[in-house]
């Protein structure tokens, strides 16, 4: 076989790193795994929906203002670069529901779906995502949350009965009011952003010592930067009221204070199982989220397992009809990975 033609069939055979062609024994699996977990979204009365395989851009351009639109479209990578566009699938089932908003239909509904995102650490700098994931269209109270999450926690004791997990909590419209309050342009809010996701403390207080920031903005963000548990929130508000009285006083953060207060009362008065973390900084970008944001780890990965929160003015931007939002979203290939790694 001369060379050129053996190149040709190489590159025919070839898969990129990341993107799975799973086998018969493999796609069985697969398939096993997917209908125990969906039994727990059919208990819990959601209905399933299919989602398209793609979305035109301008039709994103289109509802979303305010921000740079393409950013939805574009999945970042640890370090904050963009890769290339991907489908959001919360955007679509958020869209596709607000198009039927006439119609008599569940809003809880559930859907699979596949997306690409950063693959941390990993020689592929992109991979290929199964997710199932929920939404809930009409009710976002931190109750209807945490409901959720107990649903996500049967999926998770179905998939991995013995491995224990974490759900760490942020919050958008906190997060918003610490940029509010800092007062700078969008480029410095964007490496600040990014030095409190990475929790990169050493770069923060440089780059904060060459801007000026005033004694109260500095200690706001060393607030923000460490997480902590549930148990520790009550001692996180207290330092953060007694940074300022304008901090004490303003209506907005009281509202953020109050909801999750609440979420956490919930969380521990329905006993759930994953232990509970609470971290300012958890998201790098607002996007489309307005509250309530959290993402599950479990021990030996660094990527998150699970995922959701609340997004209150998505469905406004396709309906005209406001609807609160919640939804969440359990990632397939990490939890396989864990499984074939006991066998």
């Amino acid at each position: 076989m001369n060379a050129v033609k053996k190149s040709k069939l190489s590159e025919r055979r070839w898969i990129p790193d990341g993107f799975h062609f799973l086998g018969p024994e493999e796609s069985r699996n697969r398939r096993h795994l997917l209908q125990s977990l969906i039994e727990c979204l059919e208990v819990a009365r959601y209905s399933e929906i299919n989602l398209p395989a793609f979305d035109y851009t301008s039709s994103y351009q289109t509802h979303i203002g305010g921000l740079d639109s393409s950013a939805f479209l574009i999945a970042k990578d640890y370090d904050g670069f963009s890769l290339s566009p991907g489908v959001d699938l919360t955007l679509q089932v958020v869209k596709g529901m607000a198009g039927r908003s006439h119609w008599e239909e569940n809003q809880n509904v559930f859907y699979i779906g596949r997306k690409i995102r950063d693959h941390k650490k990993r020689n592929a700098s992109r991979r290929e995502i199964l997710q199932i994931g929920g939404e809930s269209i009409g009710d976002s109270s931190p109750e209807n949350v945490i409901s959720q999450i107990l649903i996500l926690e049967k999926m998770w004791k179905v998939a991995l009965p013995e491995t224990k997990a974490s759900l760490v909590l942020g919050h958008a419209g906190f997060l918003s009011f610490v940029f509010d309050t800092l007062k700078l342009d969008p480029s410095d809010e964007a490496i600040i952003a990014q030095f409190l996701y990475t929790k990169n403390e050493p770069e923060l207080a440089h780059f904060v010592k060459n801007k000026d920031l005033s004694p109260s903005s500095i200690q706001l963000l060393k607030l923000t930067l460490k997480p902590l548990s549930f148990d520790g929130f009550q001692d996180f508000k207290k330092s953060l009221l007694g940074i300022s009285s304008e901090i004490q006083s303003n209506k907005t953060l009281a509202d953020h204070l109050l909801e999750m207060e609440a979420f956490i009362l919930n969380w521990k008065n329905k006993k759930v199982g994953f232990t509970g973390v609470w971290d300012p900084s958890l998201i790098r970008d607002l996007d489309y989220y307005s509250g309530l944001v959290f993402q599950g780890y479990m021990e030996g990965f660094s990527e998150p397992v699970f995922a959701g929160g609340v997004y209150n003015n998505l469905y406004e931007t396709y309906a005209e009809i406001k609807k609160d939002a919640c939804g969440f979203a359990l990632h397939i290939d990490p939890i396989e990975e864990k499984i074939y790694s006991k066998k």
